[in-house]
């Protein structure tokens, strides 16, 4: 996080009924107070970035190289456990992404983490299926939706786009080779069973196999 005080003080925001806030820096370490004088932030954080700059009345706190989030009242809204916090919204509306022991999770807009730190990549919401991100794992794959919650197992090496070779069915791989489909409500439709399946079309018949 970029170190934005230059000065003893400097006025950072309005707050309700007109009131300024100050960043504060005592002994290298900042905090804020009111202009009342009221320290309402103890100075103890390495940085502190601008109120409304990533979350309306959220100020990005660093302490000993984690992020978190403290509200202009005073209150933490997020500790400062995270190795990076992201912008909201890129990922999903009301979303920021974080990482902590260089996995990744998501918090929401109210300082909930809504999907847990456990996952090495995400894709994006939509590409398979409507308000489904694909989630992985240790090379494992699987969907969670947009309230947070596990809909297909993280458990597969392979899934293939949606309708590829049946309307509303994912070819799958698993750990052993084995291939079926699931559906889009995330039942697998044809167990993940097979060594490899043939899909019949009118001109000829199409061997599905050695997926990556």
């Amino acid at each position: 996080m970029k170190k934005l005080i230059t000065y003893s003080m400097l006025a950072v925001c309005t707050f309700s009924f007109g009131q300024k806030l100050f960043i504060v820096k005592s002994n290298e370490k900042f905090g804020v107070v009111n202009e009342s004088g009221i320290e309402i932030i103890n100075t103890k954080y390495n940085a502190i970035e601008e109120f409304d700059k990533l979350h309306t009345n959220w100020a990005k706190v660093e302490l000993n190289n984690l992020y978190g989030f403290v509200h202009k009242s005073g209150k933490i809204v997020v500790e400062p456990k995270y190795q990076k916090i992201d912008n909201f919204d890129v990922y999903h509306q009301g979303w920021a992404m974080v990482m902590k022991d260089g996995k990744y999770g998501f918090i929401n807009n109210t300082g909930k983490e809504i999907v847990p730190t456990i996952y090495d990549k995400f894709g994006e919401f939509g590409e398979f299926n409507k308000d489904w991100i694909l989630v992985e794992n240790k090379g494992l794959k699987g969907f969670i939706d947009n309230e947070g919650k596990v809909v297909v197992a993280i458990k597969y090496t392979y899934v293939e786009k949606f309708d590829v070779v049946k309307k509303n069915w994912s070819l799958v791989k698993d750990t052993k080779g084995k291939l079926g489909f699931i559906d889009k409500t995330g039942t697998e439709i044809v167990p993940v069973s097979y060594d490899s399946i043939e899909a019949f079309t009118n001109k000829k018949t199409t061997e599905i196999a050695d997926l990556d």
